[in-house]
């Protein structure tokens, strides 16, 4: 494989398979087919391949986009197909860029030997200039947006104590995509546990910024595994004791969910597991008393819930 970039007059890279025609050698005849003066910001890029009976040339954009192609035949020596080469890129170059213009006399004296198929050493075809405009003017599809609000009952379980819940889930991300951003807010209803000679119950709300990953299984189901940073409000307040009091305190956790929904339509119901897990230590005391008990920092969640999903 070879490259040479020719600066002088045009800013096009040839490369080329093999030796003959060589990168240098085509290069030496395109230069004379331009007039002086002649400049491109463009960098095309020239590709030569070789093959048993002949090469084949094509033309491609700074983008990767091929905008030219053409097959030629073997030629008797390499200068004449080094020329053969030359005037089919000359041509190529004046077609798609305005700016550059042929010296016609060089152009008629460089064209070779008629080849033993006059068809094939015919001029190249002429390209449709509006046509290669419009092309490498197009730009991918922007992918489409689906947002998702969803609504879900849900439970939590402690030692001894199972509270209802609810949450509420919005969601964003690209159609055909695997992550989507996720933000929830979430309430788990009171638990209760037994502190002689009373008790004492509590309950959270927290909202849950975060990410999911979508796996589609099959046509119909998708799995979600998500995660999120936790930010949490827990109130407890005791009864039955000489003095009930109440307190209020901030905690932080992770909160993490699995999934499986029915994916097709607007309405996509799901059933899903997850697990809270708060960061700090919190402990219920019995003032005066040396009563206390440590609340577990994991709880497992159970929610069955819909998305209801649009395209904005």
């Amino acid at each position: 494989m070879s490259g040479l970039i020719i600066s002088c007059l045009l800013a096009l890279q040839i490369e080329g398979a093999g030796g003959c025609p060589a990168a240098a050698e085509v290069e030496g005849k395109l230069v004379p087919l331009l007039a002086p003066g002649s400049a491109s910001v463009s960098t095309d890029r020239a590709i030569i391949t070789e093959d048993g009976d002949g090469l084949s040339i094509s033309l491609a954009r700074p983008d990767g986009m091929t905008v030219a192609r053409r097959r030629l035949p073997r030629a008797r020596t390499c200068a004449e197909q080094a020329e053969t080469v030359a005037v089919t890129l000359a041509v190529w170059e004046a077609q798609i860029h305005p700016e550059i213009s042929l010296r016609l006399d060089r152009l008629a004296d460089q064209q070779p030997a008629p080849a033993p198929n006059p068809a094939a050493a015919a001029a190249p075809p002429p390209v449709d200039r509006e046509k290669i405009v419009a092309r490498s003017s197009e730009r991918p599809p922007a992918r489409e947006i689906l947002a998702a609000v969803g609504v879900a009952a849900a439970g939590g379980w402690q030692p001894d104590s199972v509270a209802p819940g609810g949450r509420i889930d919005a969601t964003l991300g690209a159609a055909g995509r695997g992550w989507r951003a996720r933000l929830s807010l979430a309430a788990l209803g009171r638990h209760t546990v037994r502190l002689p000679p009373g008790e004492a119950t509590w309950w959270r709300g927290y909202v849950a910024p975060g990410a999911d990953y979508q796996l589609p299984i099959g046509r119909r189901w998708q799995l979600s595994l998500g995660a999120g940073a936790v930010l949490g409000v827990m109130t407890a307040q005791g009864s039955g004791f000489s003095v009930d009091r109440s307190s209020r305190s901030i905690d932080l956790g992770v909160e993490t969910m699995l999934q499986i929904a029915l994916r097709p339509g607007t309405v996509r119901p799901w059933l899903g597991v997850g697990l809270l897990t708060w960061l700090r230590r919190q402990t219920l005391d019995v003032g005066g008393q040396a009563a206390s008990t440590v609340l577990s920092r994991v709880e497992p969640m159970l929610a069955l819930g819909a998305d209801f999903c649009w395209r904005p």
